[in-house]
């Protein structure tokens, strides 16, 4: 599969999970995923997370009338990121790795994820309401960095390419892998719904997926 494929896909899977932690798994979503990954269900997955994370997604929709079952997902989201009470996942980066006896949001790393998006000239949607390290604005930031990839190749722009490679890198490398295979796991303890078990497949396998093939781009 070619450099530029690999990418779309990539992007394509970061913007439906981005859009599932931030609205909820809205009918729309669903109807989207369950037409591009169809031919994925009868796949094998063996121990690649990301497609045993798609098929598991795939077979939680099969069947079902979508506009019934985003009530269902609706309410296990609330419960599971919002509340009512204390949640039992939370979707903040800071939860995972402050080095506080009990971690709090918006702590230093929250604002070393801020400077990250900043120096590429992105500013956060609600930036003074909503953490700037909650799960959806850094899989958006990914998937803005991917779509800026997929036009530098378009370009031919490799040397631009190959620093936003590396920016790339760098930010899942010394952030989002630092804290999302516990926020997955979390995740997989706390819900009996076969989709958000596969949405942290998903994004586990997403994330190490995406390691391997920028760790091949950049030493290429």
């Amino acid at each position: 599969m070619e450099i530029q494929q690999i990418f779309t896909t990539q992007q394509e899977l970061y913007r439906f999970l981005s859009n599932v932690i931030t609205l909820g798994p809205k009918k729309e979503l669903l109807d989207r995923f369950q037409g591009v990954y169809s031919e994925l269900i009868n796949e094998e997955a063996d121990d690649d997370n990301l497609v045993k994370g798609i098929i598991t997604i795939q077979k939680s929709l099969l069947g079902k009338d979508l506009a019934s079952y985003e009530a269902v997902l609706n309410r296990e989201y609330t419960r599971l990121f919002i509340g009512p009470g204390k949640p039992p996942v939370s979707p903040y980066a800071s939860i995972y790795i402050s080095a506080e006896p009990k971690p709090k949001l918006m702590d230093e790393s929250t604002i070393e994820v801020r400077k990250q998006y900043l120096d590429s000239n992105i500013v956060m949607a609600n930036m003074n309401s909503v953490p700037d390290d909650f799960l959806g604005a850094e899989l958006e930031y990914i998937n803005y960095l991917t779509m800026k990839s997929l036009e530098l190749i378009e370009k031919a722009e490799t040397e631009e390419l190959g620093t936003l490679l590396q920016k790339q890198e760098s930010f899942i490398k010394e952030q989002v892998i630092t804290w999302i295979p516990q926020f997955a796991k979390s995740l997989l303890d706390s819900t009996t719904e076969d989709f958000f078990k596969g949405f942290a497949l998903v994004l586990t396998g997403l994330v190490e997926a995406h390691i391997s093939i920028l760790e091949e781009s950049v030493e290429a």
